[in-house]
């Protein structure tokens, strides 16, 4: 990384405004991501310490796992040593890799196509959670506020409709 900001590149100076530079390689970050019991295929490649690392040295990141593997739960923010705030570098490298067309390892809200999370973590909560997961994971917190609203007003007294009252002549029969 050089001192010119100018000459860096986006992930470059992200990885500066987020004290990644800051690392001193403690790997309490490692040890307490919760990824490593949630996700099988969890390693060190994928863990917030790798993923340092592989910035740090130049690695691409738009397509990295490590990325899109992360929980953005905070417990490494919180525990590091150094102040480093990876997952306010994730969430940075995520939606700027999206703006770059990067859309392959996310999952979409099928309403307003809002970027909601990773699929790795939308495929784990689906499994977990069966066929909620799936209603779930489907809307943006937004949509599904607006979709909850719109339910509920349909539920409003007055709002639902009746179906019309059959009038006297409707059913007294034919007139005499």
């Amino acid at each position: 990384m050089t001192n010119d900001r100018a000459s860096e590149s986006p992930v470059e100076q992200l990885a500066a405004q987020y004290g990644l530079l800051t690392c001193v390689e403690c790997g309490k970050c490692v040890s307490a991501c919760p990824m490593a019991e949630i996700f099988a295929d969890f390693s060190y490649e994928v863990s917030p310490r790798g993923v340092i690392e592989r910035v740090l040295l130049g690695h691409e990141t738009s397509g990295d796992p490590g990325i899109w593997f992360c929980l953005t739960c905070d417990v490494c923010t919180d525990l590091c040593p150094a102040g480093v705030r990876f997952r306010d570098f994730v969430d940075a490298v995520r939606h700027l890799s999206i703006r770059a067309g990067i859309t392959g390892f996310g999952s979409f809200c099928r309403r307003c196509g809002q970027y909601i999370c990773p699929q790795h973590t939308s495929r784990h909560l689906k499994r977990l959670l069966g066929t909620t997961g799936e209603e779930t994971i489907a809307l943006c917190p937004r949509c599904r506020r607006y979709e909850l609203g719109e339910t509920m007003q349909g539920l409003l007294p007055g709002r639902q409709r009746v179906p019309p009252r059959p009038s006297n002549h409707d059913t007294e029969g034919p007139s005499r």
